[in-house]
């Protein structure tokens, strides 16, 4: 901390303090000093120590027409100088310059937490040439498609598909893994991460604006504007707290005039105590610190949170529903089966395979890879029409195909078509009005799926599922997590209104998802929780938690993770009011002198925020 303190500010507080000793000394001893060279000798102290303060005080009073605890502070030294009393005039502002310094420091240590994260921006890529040379340029002016060269020890710039058959890559900042990850040749490598084995070569995948990197500085700058309820009402609070405490000092200071028995000399040193012990520094600090603090641990363990009001209410959690495909399961779909019609043996496969190839649903995805791996053929396919979570239609040389859910294509073809209640999703197929079979796929749940929902049972959180799949699909999976609420057969439209019926059976509930269909209910629940590393941008944007590797286990941690945040914050908001209330009983009796009001208010700031930098240390780096 001393290291943060200006050599000019060690100085002055050197003297001041100097002073203030030395005339404690004279004062408690048989020592005689002249009161003018006392004075001098204090008033000197209290300008090397107090000059920014004072005049930070006027400025604030005269400019924006509001009063602040400088303002406090310096008529609380004046006061005490006018009384004679020296020491404790300096004891004030000396005490309160350190609570100063001692709250920069500890603001700019839960800060560095997560603007540390800027530093993993490159300003610059190395862009492969078609000769095979390097062009160095700026992240912003490099296109989707360019081969670009990370050499050991840099930080990815953009996005991308690694070209080499292997790579070790540090991933802490974005997922809070402190092991290298292994990518292999074909998978995509965020942004923002470290290249900690050789030189590798990347085939960008997204542009700078839509890098992981930067989506992430997005939300670290997302956050400081949402305020939690606790932090947002003290903002509020302290711009008002201060006239009304200065109003009150000064008709503690004149209660002689209205009782003659009484004497200025007991009743000013009263109201100077009241000034000093309702210094709100201690309030306005803490409990926003607290918070803060909070959001650099989450992003510590790869959990993006949008501000401190969702960390509280990510604490006040009851239940939490979530989506299927690519969420609890890996959104990697593979075909299991296929159920074809007589007489369409040859055309099936391949007209369905040209039709998926123009979308990028999971599901389609799955039938596409089946298809490469019979070695279909590709044909050419024209006309093509998408209604996301429904299915396509197009034309399939010359012939009209449809494929989708059975909703959808019963009313495309005359025939009676049974809805085969399978264990997994089911694509059914129509081909020139005349049903032609269907294709049955499955997708494994996640690795750490039965992990991360036995700790949501264990912090008492009601869990469900709400997914478009078959019931039969939907509850296979719900039994194997100990899921309690199914929603199947859910349409796009449908989810909202079904997380609506859930939602009201408790008093928070959140969403989890990371489709763009997900994109309504995420930014309607209490709470929307979007995965970060394969969610879609709207559903990232529509949500106010973001788990940045995709991994179910980071919710329950998150929600820990707020719990004691929240928690530390009310325990800071509680002492901080609980001993300044009983300080300014005790002066307004004349109990309490000024050393307790300076503990009051330096005593219980530099404690308050030793409490709130708890949370610093709530992920382990």
């Amino acid at each position: 901390m001393l290291k943060s303190i200006s050599f000019k500010d060690k100085l002055s507080l050197g003297y001041a303090l100097f002073i203030m000793i030395a005339l404690l000394i004279v004062q408690n001893t048989n020592l005689n000093l002249n009161f003018y060279v006392a004075f001098l000798l204090a008033l000197t102290a209290f300008f090397f120590c107090a000059f920014d303060v004072v005049l930070g005080a006027f400025k604030t009073l005269f400019k924006r027409h509001r009063m602040s605890e400088e303002f406090l502070m310096t008529i609380a030294s004046a006061g005490a100088f006018f009384l004679g009393d020296f020491p404790e005039a300096l004891a004030v502002m000396i005490f309160y310059r350190i609570g100063q310094h001692f709250e920069h420091y500890a603001q700019g240590r839960a800060h560095n937490e997560i603007s540390s994260l800027v530093k993993l921006k490159p300003s610059f890529v190395r862009v492969i040439l078609d000769d095979g040379t390097e062009d160095i340029v700026k992240p912003r002016k490099v296109k989707i498609g360019s081969k670009i060269r990370v050499l050991s020890g840099e930080a990815i710039a953009l996005d991308g598909f690694l070209l080499d058959e292997s790579a070790s890559i540090n991933t802490q900042a974005l997922t809070g893994e402190s092991v290298p990850k292994i990518y292999t040749k074909g998978q995509e490598v965020p942004s923002g991460c470290i290249n900690v084995d050789r030189v590798i070569e990347l085939k960008v995948s997204r542009d700078s604006r839509n890098s992981s990197i930067n989506r992430l500085l997005n939300l670290i700058e997302d956050a400081s504007a949402n305020k939690s309820k606790p932090e947002a009402l003290i903002r509020r609070f302290s711009i008002f707290y201060t006239p009304i405490v200065f109003t009150a000092a000064a008709l503690l200071a004149l209660v002689p005039c209205v009782m003659p028995n009484e004497t200025f000399a007991d009743w000013i040193p009263r109201a100077l105590v009241f000034l000093v012990v309702s210094c709100p520094c201690a309030l306005v600090l803490s409990v926003p610190l607290s918070f803060f603090g909070g959001l650099g641990a989450m992003s510590k363990a790869g959990i993006m949170v949008k501000g401190s009001i969702h960390i509280e209410t990510l604490a006040r959690l009851k239940a939490i529903a979530f989506d299927k495909t690519g969420t609890v399961t890996q959104g990697k779909f593979k075909v299991r089966t296929m159920h074809i019609e007589k007489g369409f043996e040859e055309q099936f496969l391949p007209y369905v395979y040209a039709l998926e190839t123009k979308s990028t649903h999971p599901l389609a995805l799955g039938i596409i890879n089946f298809a490469k791996s019979q070695n279909v053929s590709l044909l050419e396919s024209s006309e093509i029409k998408e209604r996301a979570g429904f299915g396509m239609e197009g034309r399939v040389e010359n012939h009209h195909v449809c494929a989708g859910r059975y909703e959808v294509i019963v009313e495309k073809t005359s025939e009676n078509i049974l809805d085969h209640e399978s264990a997994g999703s089911d694509i059914y197929v129509v081909i020139d009005g005349k049903y032609a079979g269907f294709i049955e796929l499955y997708d494994d749940i996640k690795d750490e799926a039965i992990e991360a929902f036995s700790e949501l049972s264990k912090l008492n959180i009601a869990t469900a599922l709400i997914t478009g799949d078959k019931e039969r699909a939907a509850k296979i999976i719900a039994k194997k997590l100990n899921i309690a609420n199914v929603f199947a057969k859910q349409l796009p439209q449908n989810k909202l209104e079904s997380f609506s019926k859930f939602k009201k059976q408790y008093e928070c509930a959140a969403f989890t998802g990371d489709g763009i269909n997900d994109a309504p209910v995420l930014a309607a629940s209490d709470c929307g929780i979007a995965m970060g590393q394969f969610g879609s941008e709207a559903s990232v944007e529509a949500s106010d938690v973001v788990i940045m590797q995709d991994d179910l286990r980071k919710i329950p941690k998150a929600i820990k993770l707020s719990k004691k945040t929240y928690r530390l914050a009310l325990e800071n908001l509680w002492f901080v009011i609980s001993v300044k209330a009983i300080i300014l009983v005790l002066g307004a009796f004349g109990i309490a002198n000024i050393w307790l009001a300076i503990f009051g208010d330096v005593g219980v700031l530099i404690l308050s925020v030793i409490n709130a930098m708890r949370t610093l240390t709530f992920v382990k780096k």
